[in-house]
């Protein structure tokens, strides 16, 4: 197998990989969309929410902020020994206390993890006016894309080349350099491959 990269920025990364087939190229791609854990909100309680915008409505835009991750930081929830109580091994915390008039964006979540803060600070999420006001918590925790988009770190697509060479584009969200998403695409990909293999060869002594 040969890697040759073409460009590569902190975002972006554009290389050629020979030696492999579609199948295990496709793999690549699925586990650089989808299996590569990020941190997003996923539990928001309103104490006033007096804008135009329904909690529910709200809650959802929360959480498609990206967030930059420290992967070994943070437990998967269903990992924790919390039992669901979002402790701080598996949850990170923010608060909003914002009253119009004014355009509320990610800035105006406050992190109480610093290494866990809003990638850009200027996403808008709700135009507020005079006398409206905006009070809350979010939970943030890691999860998946296969479980939900906001879960996504990032996008990945190939062009083949011939039959075992393939131009590879990879797009970062921000949660992990481009670099680093590949990597960890990667590791997940041979952490599948040894649990199959263990699985294969209990089945022989089986």
């Amino acid at each position: 197998m040969e890697i040759k990269i073409l460009q590569k920025e902190e975002n972006f990364i554009t290389f050629i990989i020979k030696g492999i087939d579609v199948a295990l190229a496709n793999a690549l791609r699925r586990a650089i969309i989808s299996e590569v854990p990020v941190m997003a909100i996923e539990k928001v309680v309103f104490e006033e929410n007096s804008s135009v915008m329904p909690d529910e409505i709200l809650a959802h835009r929360l959480g498609l902020i990206p967030l930059k991750t420290p992967l070994n930081s943070y437990l998967f929830p269903d990992e924790c020994d919390c039992n669901g109580k979002d402790c701080a091994k598996c949850t990170a915390l923010f608060t909003m206390d914002v009253k119009g008039p004014k355009m509320v964006t990610s800035k105006n979540l406050i992190p109480k993890d610093i290494n866990v803060v809003p990638i850009y600070n200027n996403i808008p999420i709700v135009k507020i006016e005079k006398d409206q006001e905006i009070k809350l918590e979010a939970k943030a925790c890691l999860g998946k894309a296969t479980e939900h988009a906001k879960w996504q770190a990032g996008l990945a697509s190939y062009e083949i080349l011939n039959d075992d060479q393939f131009k590879f584009f990879v797009e970062s969200f921000g949660n992990y350099s481009a670099i680093d998403l590949l990597n960890l695409a990667i590791d997940t990909l041979i952490k599948y491959n040894d649990k199959f293999k263990e699985y294969v060869l209990s089945l022989e002594k089986s």
